[in-house]
């Protein structure tokens, strides 16, 4: 049992540099659509991007960078937060799992949508089962799009379909609002299983307007699994998800050398996140959907027993959890893993 957690800590660390090296590159795509002005056909100034409080200050048409700003400042931030993980992750990854966790369901997320894109050509004995609606389009209305969606997607189907329900049907009182609109620290009961689907159908549904009727189940899959990461870690996660998946393929739409190579790289990424995803499929199938809801109680190891005072959460302050071994908590409200050590 230890070698196989030891193996799978190996291949999430191998996961996570090569989600965080595609990370860097599609960060800097994103800076060079922006400075490059593709996504508005106009050049946006770099002090307005450094600082965005001079926005109100400067003419027509620089008006409409104000959403460019937002959707910069919030993929940035999230950013930051996702290489915070990454860099826990690394000093310690048998203590610290999200970004390996993160990594894992980001490799399930292209391997099921890989998988099914190949079903479908078999299938409708099309080229490009998905469609393209975007394939007449200018490259700087596909760019704006790509960068776009992550964000404001993110924002209507995680926070208010999913967060902002479920906290006022599950969690009230048990986490700080704000969580039902930035996510984190939810545990996956009944009620966060149903909302989970129900969210991944609407944003399923939204694609239909534009896409091939193909796509749905991926972005159906997609749906979950940003959802459950928006649940789990929050939305700088899911938002930081969404960008790599999306923004991604403008590698293809960027001109240079550079790019040209970038996407070699992320073709080579994609194979390899192809293959190791798929046994995740039934790591977390398990995870969301067949495990066991009900919080049992559990005979407290002698050997880590704390008496006289109690230990408390560091996330949420309470005081009741579930013993996993190897001085490892579970917190009973908000479902954080933490460690204590006497």
């Amino acid at each position: 049992m230890k070698s196989l957690k030891n193996a799978r800590i190996k291949i999430a660390l191998l996961l996570s540099v090569s989600v965080i090296i595609i990370w860097i590159l599609t960060y800097i795509a994103l800076i060079v659509t922006l400075l490059g002005g593709e996504a508005l056909g106009v050049k946006v100034p770099l002090y307005l991007v450094i600082f965005p409080l001079f926005a109100g200050y400067v003419p027509f048409p620089f008006k409409e960078s104000y959403w460019l700003i937002f959707i910069f400042s919030v993929i940035t931030i999230s950013g930051i937060l996702i290489f915070r993980d990454f860099f826990k992750f690394l000093s310690n990854p048998g203590k610290e799992e999200r970004f390996g966790r993160y990594s894992e369901l980001f490799a399930v997320l292209i391997s099921f949508t890989l998988f099914s894109y190949f079903v479908s050509i078999i299938f409708t004995q099309q080229s490009n089962p998905f469609g393209n609606p975007t394939s007449n389009e200018p490259a700087n209305v596909v760019l704006l799009s790509l960068m776009h969606a992550p964000v404001w997607e993110e924002i209507v189907y995680r926070s208010l379909i999913l967060g902002v329900p479920l906290y006022l049907i599950s969690f009230r009182g048990k986490l700080p609002w704000y969580r039902a609109f930035v996510g984190g620290k939810f545990t996956i009961n009944k009620s966060s299983v149903t909302l989970l689907i129900i969210s991944a159908f609407f944003f399923g549904s939204a694609h239909l307007f534009a896409w091939e009727p193909a796509k749905f189940p991926s972005v159906f899959i997609a749906g979950i699994i940003l959802g459950y990461v928006f649940l789990r870690y929050g939305i700088y996660a899911s938002i930081t998800m969404h960008f790599l998946v999306d923004f991604s393929g403008s590698y293809s739409l960027l001109n240079g050398q550079f790019w040209f190579l970038a996407s070699i790289l992320l073709t080579i990424f994609m194979l390899f996140w192809f293959v190791l995803g798929i046994p995740y499929y039934f790591v977390y199938l398990h995870e969301i959907f067949f495990k066991k809801r009900n919080v049992e109680r559990i005979e407290e190891d002698m050997d880590n027993l704390v008496l006289g005072y109690r230990i408390i959460c560091p996330y949420c302050g309470f005081d009741q959890h579930r013993y996993l071994g190897e001085n490892k908590f579970q917190c009973l409200r908000c479902g954080s893993v933490f460690y204590y050590k006497k």
